[in-house]
């Protein structure tokens, strides 16, 4: 009688019931007496739920850590910021695993109540079906140390299995048991007890000598040894089974995203330092690791595109490497602003468009798809739609980057050029360095050294962008109107640098920019070559309005007109009018073409 709290609960375990609801508040609620239905409720216990959520937060965050320990070394300037940045990412992961299993058991907790054991059977949780009684021919409990030690709980964890016919169905399915697992982690020890104590008594399975609830039991109704002794077979075979599969599945999850990140990581390393072949490299890595990685599609089409810029490889493989990573990730605004920009040098002013307005729209406060349908204007000569697009993007409340920024000071600045306001065009400029160093990968130096070329008349500048993309077209054709202008060289070292520019561009335009013609129809009339200048002429005006410049048009009219070809000057002058007030569908389409 002189028993304390601890050990009215070290001799409950042993199945003495009345000390346990004697001394201890009762484990289980009576839900007749409650007026709430019928049977005893052995609730879930809110405690243990916390207890399994922390221990479990910390396997689930160390498991989720390991790939990333690994991830971060390209990014980590030291052991010790490896370190921090590797507890942070635990922490994180641990906070965020704890909250949202915490909040799922306790839906559980509130949505099933518990076990209840009525007069007729077992009921795992409130809107289970019945287990009857007679139904049982099995009942098991077992401790699993290797589960309490990893989880780090508090009492050791057992499970009680169930094994179960469904007294119904033929023959077949009369010849297996099924099993169903109660765990102890969702109970206090006292509950767990007087359930197990309670359910074995009901079943009709006392035997002479309680069962021990330490070190577990096993107990089976006579006749029934040869169906249970299979299905315990059945199990553990399964059990061998599971337990691999989780484990390959397991490694190769976390093997294959530490991975995935570490070339992706330090893909972007080198990336940033101008590597270009070796940042190729680790993202096919990437992508080879994990073809669903859309990330990882998207900058090595961004590598295979500043490979291409050099005359390295070619266009055509940023395009398929961007066009799979929309596929990968229907929602991927960057790829798609990518493939405008090469669709902007193949003058595919349609699909640039289509692939800009689903960009604005998938991304409405992103200022870089405004800035590139700037950008589109441009290249179609329409200055005023320019202007109008740019001055939008500065009146709103949208923060430009400062590669976003120099985008817009060069688009205005190449539009006041084409109006005749070169003082303003400067003005927009005239403040940027034009050393390479001082700029970031990210940022189009080109084109402002194509820019600044324009308005000063510069062929050194020129010349600095031609280097830094031979394969741009839109850059070669630049260079050669500078090379045009510009009274500081020979006429026939000047002839001879303006030739070889045009016909490089003139192979990477495929016949759809009418600025080859426009400036090889200039050449030939400072060559006096009228003849082979009209023909020039009429290769420019064959290009179709959906390829056509307005710019060039009227540049074109300006030149015939000086040279007395007033017919073709008027045609060109009409044309570029027209190309000015023409309406152009804004619509977009899913994938692009």
């Amino acid at each position: 009688m002189g028993k304390t709290k601890k050990k009215a609960r070290k001799s409950s375990t042993h199945g003495n019931q009345p000390e346990l609801k004697g001394d201890l508040p009762c484990p289980y609620r009576d839900l007749a007496a409650e007026g709430k239905g019928e049977g005893l409720l052995f609730p879930f216990d809110e405690k243990a739920l916390a207890q399994l959520a922390r221990g479990t937060a910390v396997v689930i965050a160390t498991c989720l850590a390991l790939p990333d320990a690994i991830a971060i070394i390209p990014t980590s300037p030291s052991a010790v910021s490896w370190g921090l940045r590797l507890i942070g990412i635990w922490t994180i992961a641990a906070v965020a695993w704890f909250v949202g299993f915490l909040f799922l058991t306790g839906v559980f907790r509130l949505i099933s109540g518990g076990v209840i054991l009525t007069a007729k059977g077992l009921k795992v949780s409130r809107f289970d079906r019945l287990i009857p009684y007679e139904t049982i021919h099995s009942l098991s409990l077992e401790p699993n140390h290797f589960f309490t030690r990893i989880f780090s709980l508090p009492e050791t964890a057992r499970r009680l299995t169930v094994l179960f016919d469904l007294g119904f169905g033929g023959a077949i399915v009369k010849k297996f048991l099924f099993p169903n697992f109660l765990p102890s982690f969702f109970f206090t020890a006292a509950t767990f007890d007087s359930l197990v104590l309670h359910l074995v008594q009901r079943c009709g399975m006392v035997q002479p000598a309680e069962p021990s609830l330490l070190s577990g039991f096993s107990l089976s109704r006579p006749g029934e040894l040869t169906r249970i002794a299979a299905t315990f077979r059945f199990m553990a075979k399964q059990r061998v089974l599971v337990t691999a599969i989780i484990a390959i599945s397991l490694v190769s999850f976390l093997g294959r995203k530490a991975v995935v990140n570490f070339a992706y990581n330090q893909g972007n390393k080198v990336y940033a330092q101008g590597r270009y072949d070796s940042a190729r490299e680790y993202f096919e890595w990437a992508v080879k690791t994990d073809p669903t990685f859309a990330a990882g599609w998207n900058l090595l089409g961004q590598t295979h595109y500043r490979l291409a810029e050099r005359n390295l490889t070619d266009f055509k493989e940023a395009r398929n490497c961007w066009r799979t990573a929309i596929l990968c990730k229907l929602d991927f605004v960057e790829p798609r602003i990518n493939l405008a920009r090469i669709a902007l040098i193949d003058r595919d002013f349609d699909e640039a468009l289509r692939l800009l307005v689903h960009a604005g729209k998938l991304a409405t406060s992103d200022a870089l798809s405004r800035l590139m349908e700037a950008e589109l204007w441009l290249k179609m000569g329409r200055l005023d739609d320019c202007a109008a697009q740019l001055q939008a993007v500065a009146q709103s409340k949208v923060a430009l980057t400062r590669s976003q920024r120099l985008l817009a000071d060069c688009l205005s600045a190449q539009s006041k050029f084409f109006s005749g306001d070169k003082k303003g065009a400067m003005a927009a400029i005239g403040g940027y360095s034009l050393a390479p160093g001082n700029y970031h990968n990210d940022e189009n130096v080109t084109l402002l050294l194509s820019s600044r070329a324009l308005i000063e008349a510069r062929p050194d500048l020129a010349d600095m962008a031609v280097q830094r993309q031979p394969n741009n077209p839109d850059v070669l054709l630049q260079a050669a109107l500078v090379y045009l202008q510009t009274t500081s060289l020979s006429e026939p070292e000047r002839e001879a640098r303006c030739r070889a520019l045009l016909n490089r561009a003139a192979a990477r335009s495929d016949g759809v920019n009418p600025w080859v013609g426009t400036l090889f129809c200039q050449l030939a009339l400072l060559g006096h070559d009228k003849p082979g200048a009209l023909a020039f002429a009429k290769q420019a005006l064959l290009v179709s309005d959906k390829h056509q410049d307005a710019i060039a048009l009227s540049y074109l009219s300006e030149i015939l007109q000086n040279n007395n070809c007033l017919d073709l000057s008027s045609e060109a002058a009409s044309r570029a009018a027209a190309l000015r007030t023409r309406k152009v569908k804004r619509q977009f389409s899913i994938l692009p073409d």
